[in-house]
């Protein structure tokens, strides 16, 4: 019962938070065509008061310095907490990669294109490929992404298949791909109930990975992954599913399902 108040009360702080950003940084953002205030006001405020409500003891570990230009940062993804915990944990703007169908929604889907995220219409493989090319031009003329290359929340914690958008933005964009292990998320917020139960939640940055040090996208990923699941493990996290490291179908890879809360 009181798992199940706490999900509600954190629903509602990230769905109202987020309406009163959006419409509070608004005159900012069309005066200045820029959306650095409301990742400003998300990485200092929302996401960890948010993560305070919920009961998180958040915890962040770098393993390596963090590149100094723009990069891809790739997290695993096992519930809406990731979204908070990748927003405060990076030192810096960020955009994230996403679904062209989260941008449909109302409030939300607007937040998203004025704040200069980054959609990937899935509808063909040919709209993709463009959504992809336009991305990492954006990250070539500087903006960093969070992408969660899983494509959507794991129901069992640990990290799944990775889809290649994220990837292939990297290495057109000639930017390497920071690994983050997101580790204690998925037991906080479970993918299937809208419950919240107070824990740990430690994200830890690995050693970037350039482009250039592999000889394909594939290998790019599957270094990616294995950092991943190697610090997630570290952390106490169940690490990778036994499966084949590149998912066969889909190029995206993105926020995720839904805003935190949910």
């Amino acid at each position: 019962m009181l798992s199940q108040l706490r999900g509600w009360l954190t629903t509602a702080y990230a769905a109202l938070f987020m309406v009163l950003i959006f419409f509070g940084s608004l005159p900012v953002m069309f005066v200045t065509r820029s959306g650095e205030l409301p990742m400003r006001l998300a990485r200092r405020i929302w996401a960890p008061w948010g993560m305070w409500l919920a009961g998180v003891d958040f915890q962040v570990v770098e393993k390596a310095p963090l590149p100094e230009g723009p990069a891809v940062f790739a997290a695993n993804h096992s519930s809406a907490i990731d979204i908070w915990a990748a927003i405060a944990a990076i030192p810096r703007s960020v955009r994230f990669i996403a679904k062209a169908e989260l941008f449909r929604w109302p409030i939300f889907g607007w937040y998203m294109r004025v704040g200069g995220h980054i959609p990937v219409d899935r509808r063909d493989h040919q709209r993709a490929v463009a959504s992809l090319a336009k991305a990492a031009a954006r990250v070539r003329a500087g903006t960093s992404l969070i992408a969660f290359p899983e494509g959507t929340r794991s129901r069992d914690n640990l990290v799944h298949a990775f889809k290649k958008g994220p990837f292939v933005i990297a290495i057109q964009a000639g930017v390497p791909v920071v690994p983050m292990a997101i580790t204690g998320a998925g037991k906080v917020t479970p993918k299937s109930l809208l419950r919240v139960h107070p824990g740990p939640v430690r994200v830890t940055f690995g050693t970037p990975v350039h482009p250039s040090d592999f000889p394909g996208r594939d290998a790019l990923l599957r270094e990616v992954r294995r950092q991943i699941i190697a610090m997630d493990r570290e952390a106490g996290g169940p690490g990778g599913a036994d499966e084949p490291a590149l998912a066969f179908r889909g190029l995206e890879g993105d926020v995720g399902d839904s805003p935190p809360g949910r």
